[in-house]
């Protein structure tokens, strides 16, 4: 694995509950992404910026759901691929905290 030397963005974009919600424009020269999910509750992601109607994946939901159990609360890409389409998540849950940590680069 080589070693991201580059600048990074770190947000916090907050979900509206049931709604989906872009969370990052579409950026095609992304070299590095990590998404967290610091939320109480499952989150689901879209690398394509679909507009999600759940958290379960379907044929038509294309999704990643994001565990909010530590450990498997996030997701990294680097090196080769990284997705460079807008990215939109959705959370079912009206958990107090619906919320995201995105490091972009």
């Amino acid at each position: 694995m080589t070693a991201f030397t580059g600048n990074t963005i770190t947000s916090t974009p907050t979900i509206a509950t049931a709604t989906s919600t872009q969370v990052l424009a579409a950026n095609g020269f992304r070299k590095f992404l990590l998404i967290q999910n610091a939320s109480a509750a499952n989150i689901a992601i879209s690398f394509e910026g679909a507009t999600l109607t759940g958290i379960a994946p379907t044929s038509t939901n294309k999704c990643y759901v994001l565990a909010s159990t530590a450990g498997n609360n996030f997701i990294r890409f680097d090196g080769g691929f990284v997705p460079g389409g807008a990215i939109t998540a959705y959370q079912a849950s009206g958990s107090p905290i619906n919320t995201l940590v995105v490091i972009e680069g």
